[in-house]
């Protein structure tokens, strides 16, 4: 893992949240107004949704071919989750970082402690929603899991905010203009603190308001 590019003029970003909390919208959000930011893309072995688009929202990829890459050590984290599994690749990330690109990792709460732990100044974001009854609205209002899938997410969901607390920033996404515009604030502030200004703004090429 030491081929990681992280120096101080990229930051490693770990975006987490519960099932339904509305991670990935903002995420892409962000990603769509900054062009030095991008999302590392994880790997899982969950059947692709009808939404999703294989190599830009997850690698979709096989149980066998996810336990080869765990064999050769291809991950920075990988987890299971509700019995599928996901994992962080080492050079997708490192590619996008040597790039001089700042990277977002969509991950769990699993995945967030783990970075944190192989590198502590990752900048770590809990995205959480407004309240308990408005993540059991939209985990249903989603329309791509059954009841059953539901009602294991939402009870899942609830033991994952507690995780939050160990966050750098709590971003709650009550309204998604304002949540999107104070996780944007956090990624411009830091990167902002990390280089010079003038160089800074030198290699930005949009930022859209």
């Amino acid at each position: 893992m030491d081929n990681l590019n992280l120096t101080k003029n990229n930051n490693l970003y770990i975006v987490s949240a519960p099932s339904g909390a509305g991670k990935t919208t903002l995420v892409r959000s962000i990603c769509n107004r900054c062009d030095f930011v991008v999302p590392s893309i994880s790997f899982t072995t969950r059947k692709k949704r009808d939404s999703e688009e294989s190599n830009k929202d997850y690698y979709f990829i096989s149980k066998q071919e996810f336990d080869k890459k765990v064999s050769n050590n291809e991950f920075l984290e990988y987890q299971r989750v509700y019995d599928n599994y996901y994992g962080t690749g080492i050079d997708e990330t490192s590619n996008l970082l040597k790039n001089g690109k700042d990277v977002i990792l969509e991950i769990d709460y699993k995945g967030m402690m783990r970075i944190k732990q192989i590198f502590p100044l990752a900048i770590s974001i809990y995205i959480v929603p407004p309240s308990v009854e408005s993540l059991r609205v939209r985990l249903g209002y989603r329309g791509q899991d059954t009841a059953e899938v539901i009602k294991k997410r939402m009870k899942s969901s609830l033991h994952e905010l507690v995780y939050s607390k160990c966050a750098d920033y709590i971003v709650v996404n009550d309204n998604f203009t304002k949540a999107s515009r104070e996780l944007l604030n956090i990624i411009i502030t830091n990167k902002v603190n990390s280089i010079n200004l003038d160089t800074w703004l030198k290699d930005i090429t949009k930022i859209n308001n």
